[in-house]
């Protein structure tokens, strides 16, 4: 490299620097809006020795500012299970975000490229005093605001565990046990039906028929309450939210991509209704320090629905041995039993 080229090179990175606005750095709340649906998420920003970085929905992102403008990049896992990266390019104008977005797939999503805007996030303060809702009824999904990101931001043990990870012989739901309580609600791809009580809600999920007690009368978890993959749920009312605590889970997978959960995370979810009553809105945030440097989040949604029923769950794990025997890889499979919980 030549003196005047390296010279070159740190006017470059120096007017980078100069030119890079501050600005950008916090907490925003971004809607995507393609051809349909708008999803939202939020987009967290920080610069640390001169390097910018970005996380959305606690996962990272890709992030190039440069001046006024700005470029990210989301991996986001369609209805169908492909994975797409939506570009977002904007810009920051009366400090907001505004701009717009391509899609980069190698394969056809449902999804279409649109325009987006991102604005200052503060947490909402709810107020103390009870005011409780009526969740009761049954629930079914909703398209969704949800920006369904895909990777986490894994620590190097999760990493490890999870790049020897192979979904169709490892995930629980294959051979039909239950993936638990975190990845039933952040999949949300059947009803489920509330039963209110003065003490509890108890909810029916479809899913493998499982049934879940949420305590509202302020007890904790017996001492020896064994771990499960439902977990022990408490909540309160804060204001007309139900905000629900969920502990005492049993290590397992958080969705389809096999990243892991601790027998030390905690799961926090807020429940809001609709000002009419027929949608409910829940943000649902997994606390795993053990498998995750930031928590992930979902937002799912579901409109009551009284003119259907809670079905019976059939499932056949016979179809899925038959499977391994048949292409002599069931030796294969109970060697891998260690890796399952």
């Amino acid at each position: 490299m030549t003196y005047k080229n390296l010279i070159l090179m740190i006017s470059l990175f120096i007017s980078n620097l100069a030119f890079s606005n501050p600005a950008f750095e916090g907490d925003w709340m971004i809607e995507v809006k393609p051809d349909g649906a708008a999803v939202i998420g939020l987009l967290q920003v920080e610069k640390s020795n001169s390097q910018w970085k970005a996380w959305v929905e606690g996962g990272p992102a890709p992030i190039t500012v440069n001046k006024d403008n700005i470029l990210v990049d989301i991996d986001i896992r369609d209805i169908r299970g492909f994975v797409f990266i939506a570009r977002l390019e904007g810009m920051l104008k009366n400090d907001e975000l505004v701009g717009s977005f391509s899609l980069i797939s190698d394969s056809e999503v449902y999804f279409t490229p649109g325009t987006w805007a991102g604005k200052r996030y503060t947490p909402i303060k709810r107020p103390n005093k009870p005011d409780p809702i009526d969740m009761s009824g049954i629930w079914t999904p909703a398209p969704g605001i949800d920006m369904r990101k895909y990777s986490m931001d894994l620590t190097p043990a999760a990493q490890n565990w999870h790049q020897n990870y192979l979904t169709h012989y490892d995930q629980p739901n294959v051979r039909c046990i239950s993936p638990g309580i975190v990845a039933m609600v952040a999949w949300g791809a059947y009803p489920f039906e509330v039963l209110a009580h003065s003490d509890r809600l108890t909810f029916i999920y479809e899913v493998d028929s499982e049934v879940r007690r949420i305590f509202l009368d302020g007890r904790k978890a017996p001492e020896f309450y064994p771990l499960s993959g439902m977990g022990y749920s408490t909540g309160a009312w804060e204001g007309s939210s139900l905000v629900v605590e969920t502990n005492k889970l049993q290590p397992n997978v958080r969705d389809f991509r096999g990243e892991p959960i601790s027998e030390n995370a905690r799961m926090h979810e807020v429940y809001t209704l609709s000002d009419d009553g027929q949608t409910l809105n829940a943000v649902i945030t997994l606390h795993d320090p053990d498998n995750y440097e930031r928590p992930p989040v979902r937002r799912r949604q579901w409109t009551r629905n009284p003119d259907t029923e809670i079905f019976p769950y059939e499932c056949d794990p016979d179809s899925f041995y038959r499977q391994m025997y048949n292409e002599g890889k069931l030796d294969m499979y109970f060697e891998r039993s260690k890796r399952r919980f």
